[in-house]
């Protein structure tokens, strides 16, 4: 998490950094820095809940400059929490900014808050480029500065633990990385990065060649999430500085430390106003400890991307983690929330853009998190607590969970839920060999929905996000309205289009249509309402997707980038509520009309008649509340005459579109497919 006010100091004094064209090199890079500024950086959504698939591209453009100037990345990501309890606070801290800065944004002021799918996007975009990665079992910090120093080649982050460590090879700050500006070195055909490389002696040679073993504790004396010292004892560094400012405090401990040949005299000198007192000891041993954790060891994960063995576990909490998971886990096919239950039972849940004046969106996937800590947790009881299960004494067991009430962050005790018939067939260590047919049956019960009976009308990529959906509806309150769900389909059917049917003429029709949805999303105030249940389905999706990895995925998994485009399903759900039909914002492409009415009969096929009947009834025309905006539906209506116009196949869209958008009510059927698996399901005997 980095060291107090160091960034801003460095940024302050640029003789600190050099010049480099970068090229020709391995390179460790921090995942968790880069995939949040390549999102920041590149301005893309941020109150409709992300824009997956614009993400996805920019980090293939990011990774294909790389190759470019013969740049060969190792991306390390962070894995579970701390163990020893340390950061805590200031997780809880940082959580609570998150949660500020969300309730702004949904209330029109410019912050920056990532979407709740970013990480697991990243890590699936890594895999299909074939960039070697790995998800660490703690934080990856120290593993990427090891890395680095092993293998003589710099690391790429923001992080500023970065200028602490000693590294062969430098630091390469990631805002000063220009990966955008490739440029050609003089005289030759070779490309380079322009960056600016940071090196400990940099710094050292700035302050009389000051000893950098001194760096570790300056980083403990200035404050970092490794360590929090009472500094209320300590000397008033500023009056050192030769550079007045808000940067005083560091510039004048960089000069009073420079004083010393070592931290062997320094620390005494430091404490000797204290005296010998119980509170010098309890200072002196937390520098000690702090500066320990800028001790680096031979790394523990350059093996992995060598041979592809997981890295190994340490004695104690770790040790809860199954022999199997190691090697998913450190592939990333495993969340590392898996890492947080099973050594912490503690979670610290994601916030998203969402009305603050309602539960957290959270709430909603609660019993899809609850079975996922079941399977971690009910299944192993008998072994950590060395009983056996006919002795009648197996506990309960529960996650600590930290989630929000209204804008504070709040922590609640959450039940693990696993049905006793499931605990007796199965069992954490040998998860993946108990039958697939098992494994779908707890996915689909968690999710209180039946396997697809139109399956082969489903491409794989959606048979999650079916699911999910139909969970979603049943379960978020307030309950979605029916032009809620419209769009979130016309989304996944986009979607569907832009990964399978990207040059098909009509599918580019639609295509194309949905892009001019998509631009027009700045016309578009935010609508709470609108964000809050799509909050919820992404929060629905997130666990859904992680119950389903750990279950070794009786589902396709599917790849996320595809699924979801905040701006776009806003847009179009502002359109519905305007009176326009679904399915004539996909007419031209039967294709998509064809999957648009698939999903739509899956889904609705969960729901009771009740439900169905509330569906049919629209939100009716015009603006209502908060959605006054000047009114583009004349110039869109304009735009999508044109694109069918110049469309080589005109099938009369301009008429159907003209027709539907004057319906201001729409009836709704359900599917009923003559198919014998349309019936409720078998259910699969566990007892």
């Amino acid at each position: 998490m980095g060291v107090h006010g160091l960034h801003g100091y460095i940024k302050s004094n640029t003789e600190f950094l050099k010049t480099r064209c970068f090229r020709e090199s391995k390179l460790i890079i921090d995942g968790s820095s880069l995939f949040l500024f390549l999102y920041h950086g590149s301005h893309m959504d941020q109150a409709h809940g992300g824009d997956y698939a614009e993400f996805e591209k920019t980090i293939k453009q990011f990774f294909k400059n790389l190759s470019i100037c013969n740049i060969e990345p190792y991306v390390l990501l962070n894995g579970g929490d701390d163990l020893r309890g340390k950061k805590l606070e200031r997780k809880k801290t940082n959580r609570q900014k998150v949660i500020i800065k969300a309730d702004r944004l949904s209330k029109g002021c410019s912050e920056e808050v990532l979407p709740i799918l970013l990480k697991n996007v990243f890590k699936q975009v890594l895999r299909k480029l074939g960039v070697p990665f790995i998800q660490c079992l703690a934080e990856a910090t120290c593993e990427a500065a090891a890395l680095a120093s092993e293998w003589k080649c710099p690391v790429l982050s923001n992080n500023s633990d970065f200028y602490i460590f000693i590294i062969k090879s430098g630091f390469l700050p990631l805002s000063h990385f220009q990966w955008r500006k490739l440029s050609l070195l003089r005289g030759k055909t070779k490309m380079f990065i322009p960056t600016k490389s940071y090196h400990v002696l940099n710094l050292c040679s700035a302050f009389n060649r000051m000893n950098k073993y001194h760096l570790p504790l300056f980083a403990i004396i200035l404050g970092t999430s490794h360590t929090k010292l009472d500094k209320s004892e300590l000397p008033n560094f500023a009056k050192f500085s030769t550079r007045p400012g808000g940067t005083a405090q560091i510039d004048g401990l960089l000069m009073w430390l420079s004083r010393f040949p070592s931290p062997k005299e320094a620390i005494p000198a430091l404490l000797s106003p204290l005296g010998k007192n119980r509170k010098s000891a309890t200072i002196r041993s937390a520098i000690y400890q702090g500066m320990a954790e800028y001790r680096l060891n031979p790394s523990s994960i350059a093996q992995f991307f060598i041979s592809g063995e997981p890295q190994g576990r340490t004695p104690g909490p770790l040790e809860n983690l199954p022999d199997w998971s190691l090697k998913p886990l450190a592939e990333g096919k495993l969340a590392s929330t898996v890492i947080d239950v099973l050594t912490l039972q503690r979670v610290m849940l994601n916030f998203q853009v969402e009305d603050f004046g309602l539960s957290s969106s959270n709430e909603t996937s609660r019993p899809i998190r609850q079975v996922m800590y079941g399977v971690l947790l009910c299944t192993r009881w008998q072994k950590v607590g060395k009983r056996s299960r006919s002795s009648g004494e197996e506990p309960e067991h529960s996650v600590e969970e930290f989630d929000r009430t209204g804008t504070m962050l709040t922590s609640s005790m959450v039940p693990a839920v696993l049905p006793q018939c499931v605990a007796t067939n199965l069992h954490l260590d040998s998860l993946w060999e108990t039958p697939e047919s098992l494994r779908l049956q707890i996915l689909l019960d968690a999710l209180g929905v039946s396997p697809l009976f139109n399956l082969h009308l489903i491409p794989a990529n959606l048979q999650l996000a079916s699911y999910v959906t139909g969970f979603w509806l049943k379960h978020a309150e307030p309950e979605p309205k029916a032009e809620i769900f419209w769009a979130l389909l016309v989304g996944l059917v986009y979607g569907h289009l832009c990964r399978d049917h990207p040059t098909a003429i009509e599918a580019g029709l639609v295509i194309s249509r949905m892009k001019v949805l998509q631009d027009l999303k700045g016309q578009v105030m935010l609508d709470l309402e609108l964000a809050h249940n799509y909050s919820q389905w992404q929060s629905c999706l997130k666990y859904s997707f992680a119950l389903n990895q750990l279950l070794n995925h009786p589902v396709p998994e599917p790849e996320l980038s595809w699924l979801y485009s905040g701006p776009l399903v806003h847009t179009v759900a502002d359109e519905l509520m305007r009176g326009a039909e679904p399915e004539s914002l996909l007419t031209g492409a039967s294709v998509a009309v064809d999957l648009y009415r698939n999903l739509q009969a899956a889904v609705e096929r969960e729901l009771d008649d009740a439900f169905i009947m509330r569906m049919r009834t629209r939100a009716g025309p015009g603006p209502r509340g908060h959605r006054n905006r000047n009114d583009p539906a004349d110039e869109l209506n304009t735009v999508f005459k044109h694109l069918v116009a110049d469309d080589e196949e005109d099938d009369d869209g301009d008429k159907i579109y003209e027709e539907t958008c004057s319906v201001r009510t729409r009836h709704v059927s359900r599917a009923h497919i003559q198919d014998p698996r349309a019936k409720k399901y078998e259910r699969v005997k566990w007892c």
